[in-house]
C-alpha cells in the first residue's frame, strides 16, 4: 500500500536514503549531505540505479538467482545478445549475438557461446559449464561478473590463473567481439576454445541438428566462414591458430525458458566447426575473437570502438539539457542508457523510420509501442529531434485515418489497432508540449492528426467509427484484439474488449480537444467544430461511463446484439485500469469527484508494488499466476497479471485528483520507489520487465526488457521530479 494506507510506514524514512541503501550508489551520511542542498530534482526515486552492475563473490545460496538474472547488449538496429549472470543459456534467445539481418528485424542467432578449456601438460580443464545439466549449476571458478552500458564480462579464477571474458557488440552493425584476457601465475598452457555456431532464425530451434546444414570456409589461419541457410558468420581471431574440428554438443535444455510449454524438454544441440588455441605463459596475454553475420566482416578493433559511448554521451548531454540541473542527469542515466535499448531506426522505402523495439528478447517494433513509449524515452530524454522524426515518419503512412500497428519483413504494413492512431495524436501533443513548437494548420504532424480524427469519424477498418449520436467512437467484434489488451491465439480473443472501450473514448476526448488546439491557429472554423465535438463526447463519456456504485467506470460498452438497431449499450464492469486513463491524460473527460472514484479503486483493487493489476482481484475470471502453455498464459495476460507500464497513468491520476498536493506526492514518490527497486534487483540488470504475477510473491515474467515499463519509469521520474507542478 502506498505510504497513505501502509501501517508503520514512517515519513521520516525518506526515498533517498531508501534507495540509496539499495542500490549501494553512496553511503547514507553523503546522501543526507547531498539531500540537505535539495537540487531541483530532490526526491529520493532519483537515486534509483547505478552502473556498472557488478555481482560478487558467489555463495552456493545464490545459484538460483544467478541463473535467473538476465542481462542485455543492444545493437541500435534491433540486434542484441541476451544471457544470465551465471554464463549459462537458459532460453533460446540466449546468445552472443542475435543479428538483425533486415533491421530492425530478421534476427539470426549467430554464436550460443565459446566451450572453453584449458589445455595444461597432464590434463584438460573445461572451463564453461557444458556437460553438466544437474539443476542449479553454476560455474564453480566464476568469481566475478560485470555489466556496463555496452559490454559485460565474467572474470574465472583458478589456483595460478585468472580469466577475463568481455563481450562488446558492434554499434548499428552486426558484429560482436570477445576479448581474453589472462593472467597465469604457472606455466605455458594452451587455451582452447571451441564458437558454438547457431545461424537459425532466433526463434527457431535446430530440434535434430543436422551437420550437413553447415558448409565451412578456412580463411587462413584464424579466420573461417560458417555458411548455413542463407546466411553466413564469419570469424577471426588475433592470436594462435583455428584447427578445422567439427563436434557437435548434446542438447543443451533451455530450462528456464518460461515461454516454453512446461510439460515439454525444450532444447537443442549445439555444433562447432573448430576450435581456436591460443598459448598463454607466464604473465598476461590478451587476445581478440570478433564475428559478424555476412555480408559485413568482422572487427578485431570493437574492443577499442567507441561509437556507442560516443552515442550514449550525446543521449546523456541531452538529458543534462532538458533537465537542467546534473545531479538529476547523473542519477537517471542509467535509467536514460536502458531506454536507448529501445531505440532503433527501420528503413521503410527511402524514409529513415526512428521507431522502438517492444521488448526483448522476442518482440518487434510496434507503433502502439512507440507512440505510448515516445514521452519516456525521447521526451523525458531531451531527444526532441528523433520524437519529432519518429512522429513524422508514422504520419507519412497514416492510411484511412490509422497509424501502422506494425511493419512486417516483406515491406507490407499492418493497421490492425484502434488506439494506436488515437496515442500518435497524444505524442504530438507532448512533443509540441516538450519542445514549444506550436503546431499549426499547415504542419505535416498536424494534418496527420486531422486525417486521424477524419478516419474515425466517417469510419475505418475494423469497424472503427463515430457513432454520430453519442460522439463517442465504437470499434471491433467479439473476435478482434485492437485495444492494447490484444491476447489472441487460435482464434481467441481472451480478453475481447469490442463495442465502446473506456479508454479509446478517453484517448478520443483528448484528441478532440488537441487536435482543436492545434487547429485554433489557423482554421477556427475546424477548430470551433471539434471543440464542440469534444464537449458533446465528454457529456456523454460521463453519462454512459461513470458507475452508480461508486467503482470508478466501467471499463466498456458492448452492442446489446449485432442486429440491435435501438442503439443499445450494455456496460459492462469488470474493473480494470484501463479507466485510469480518463484522468490522466492532459485532456481526459472527468471532473474532480469522478477522478477521485477511479484513483480510489484503482489504489484498493489494482495497485502493487510493481505496477496495475489487468483485472480486480474479485472478478470470476482473475488469473493471479502467468504461467502455463502459451494458452494459459495468453489467457492470464490481461486477467490480473501486473503491467508496470500502468503506474504512469496511475501516478498522474493520483497527482491530477488531488491537485497536486503534498500527500499526492508522497504516493507518487512511493510508486516509483517500489518500481525502481527493479531495475537493478529484477529479472534483467539495468531494464524493467514486462508483466509480474498478480498474485504474491510476484515473479517478473514476459519480457524481461520492456520499452513501456521503461518509457514510464523515466517519463514518472521526471515528471515527479520538478520542483513545482502546473495545475491545469
Amino acid at each position: 500500500q502506498p505510504p497513505n494506507q501502509a501501517i508503520g510506514y514512517h515519513h521520516s524514512t525518506r526515498p533517498l536514503q531508501l534507495l540509496t541503501l539499495i542500490f549501494n550508489m553512496e553511503s547514507m551520511d553523503k546522501a543526507m549531505e547531498r539531500a540537505q542542498k535539495k537540487p531541483r530534482y530532490s526526491a529520493g526515486y532519483l537515486a534509483p540505479m547505478s552502473g556498472p552492475f557488478v555481482r560478487q563473490p558467489f555463495r552456493p545460496r545464490q545459484v538460483k538467482v544467478l541463473e535467473d538474472e538476465e542481462w542485455l547488449l543492444t545493437t541500435g538496429n534491433g540486434g542484441f545478445a541476451m544471457g544470465t549472470t551465471a554464463g549459462t543459456a537458459t532460453r533460446q534467445y540466449h546468445t552472443l549475438l542475435n543479428a538483425a539481418s533486415t533491421p530492425p528485424v530478421g534476427r539470426i542467432a549467430t554464436i550460443s557461446n565459446f566451450h572453453e578449456t584449458i589445455l595444461a601438460p597432464e590434463e584438460e580443464v573445461p572451463l564453461d559449464r557444458y556437460g553438466d545439466t544437474s539443476p542449479g549449476y553454476v560455474q564453480p571458478r566464476l568469481s566475478k561478473f560485470e555489466k556496463t552500458s555496452n559490454s559485460v564480462s565474467w572474470t574465472l579464477d583458478l589456483v595460478g590463473f585468472r580469466l577475463q571474458k568481455t563481450l562488446r557488440l558492434g554499434f548499428r552493425r552486426n558484429v560482436a567481439a570477445v576479448t581474453y584476457t589472462v593472467h597465469s601465475f604457472g606455466d605455458l598452457m594452451t587455451l582452447q576454445l571451441r564458437p558454438q555456431v547457431l545461424l537459425r532464425d532466433f526463434h527457431s530451434r535446430m530440434e535434430d541438428l543436422d551437420e550437413a546444414r553447415f558448409k565451412t570456409t578456412s580463411k587462413g589461419d584464424r579466420s573461417f566462414l560458417v555458411e548455413a541457410e542463407g546466411y553466413g558468420v564469419s570469424m577471426t581471431c588475433d592470436s594462435g591458430k583455428y584447427v578445422s574440428a567439427p563436434k557437435t554438443f548434446p542438447k543443451v535444455d533451455y530450462r528456464l525458458s518460461r515461454e516454453r510449454e512446461e510439460t515439454l524438454t525444450f532444447g537443442e544441440p549445439l555444433w562447432s566447426p573448430g576450435y581456436f588455441e591460443v598459448p598463454c605463459d607466464r604473465g598476461t596475454t590478451s587476445f581478440t575473437i570478433a564475428w559478424a553475420l555476412s555480408p559485413e566482416e568482422p572487427d578485431l578493433l570493437l574492443p577499442s570502438n567507441t561509437e556507442r559511448q560516443q552515442h550514449l554521451q550525446q543521449t546523456y548531454q541531452a538529458l543534462r539539457n532538458h533537465l537542467k540541473d546534473d545531479i538529476a542527469a547523473r542519477l537517471l542515466r542509467p535509467l536514460a542508457d536502458a531506454a536507448d535499448d529501445f531505440i532503433v531506426t527501420r528503413r521503410v522505402g527511402k524514409v529513415d523510420l526512428i521507431t522502438v523495439i517492444a521488448g526483448y528478447p522476442w518482440f518487434a517494433d510496434w507503433g502502439r509501442d512507440s507512440m505510448i513509449s515516445l514521452p519516456g524515452l525521447l521526451l523525458s530524454t531531451g531527444r526532441l529531434e528523433e520524437a519529432k522524426r519518429c512522429l513524422a515518419a508514422f504520419g507519412h503512412y497514416v492510411k484511412d485515418g490509422l497509424i501502422p500497428n506494425c511493419f512486417h519483413d516483406d515491406g507490407t504494413v499492418q493497421y490492425n489497432t484502434v488506439d494506436a492512431s488515437l496515442w500518435y495524436v497524444e505524442a504530438v501533443r507532448a512533443y509540441a508540449e516538450a519542445s514549444g513548437t506550436v503546431l499549426k494548420p499547415d504542419d505535416v504532424l498536424v494534418r496527420a492528426c486531422v486525417e486521424i480524427i477524419n478516419g474515425y469519424r466517417r469510419g475505418t477498418k475494423f469497424g472503427i467509427k463515430m457513432d454520430e449520436i453519442d460522439g463517442l467512437v465504437m470499434a471491433g467484434d467479439p473476435s478482434t484484439q485492437l485495444t492494447w489488451m490484444d491476447a489472441l491465439r487460435n482464434g481467441i480473443a481472451f480478453t475481447p474488449r469490442y463495442g465502446k472501450c473506456v479508454e479509446i473514448n478517453a484517448l478520443w476526448v483528448n484528441a478532440l480537444y488537441s487536435v482543436s488546439m492545434m487547429l485554433s491557429r489557423g482554421d477556427g472554423e475546424r477548430s470551433s467544430e471539434l471543440l464542440a465535438l469534444a464537449e458533446k463526447a465528454t457529456e456523454n463519456f460521463n453519462q454512459l461511463f461513470i458507475r452508480p456504485d461508486g467503482l470508478g467506470l466501467y471499463d466498456r460498452l458492448e452492442p446489446h446484439s449485432a442486429t440491435d438497431e435501438t442503439n443499445t449499450w450494455v456496460p459492462v464492469s469488470e474493473i480494470r485500469p484501463n479507466q485510469l486513463f480518463a484522468v490522466s491524460l492532459k485532456y481526459g473527460p472527468l471532473q474532480s469527484e469522478a477522478r477521485m472514484g477511479v484513483v480510489k479503486v484503482c489504489r484498493d483493487q489494482l495497485l502493487t508494488p510493481v505496477g496495475i493489476r489487468t483485472l480486480a482481484p474479485s472478478d470470476p475470471g482473475y488469473r493471479g499466476r502467468f504461467k502455463g502453455d502459451m494458452m494459459e498464459r495468453d489467457a492470464s495476460y490481461h486477467n490480473g497479471t501486473v503491467w508496470p507500464w500502468l503506474l504512469g497513468a496511475y501516478a498522474e491520476a493520483v497527482l491530477k485528483s488531488s491537485n497536486y498536493n503534498q500527500e499526492a506526492r508522497e504516493e507518487v514518490e512511493w510508486v516509483l520507489e517500489r518500481l525502481l527497486r527493479e531495475f537493478p534487483a529484477g529479472g534483467c540488470l539495468g531494464q524493467i520487465a514486462e508483466v509480474y504475477d498478480g498474485d504474491m510473491p510476484r515473479r517478473a515474467e514476459g519480457c524481461p526488457a520492456q520499452a513501456w515499463s521503461v518509457a514510464e519509469a523515466m517519463r514518472l521520474a521526471v515528471l515527479v521530479g520538478k520542483e513545482e507542478h502546473v495545475r491545469k
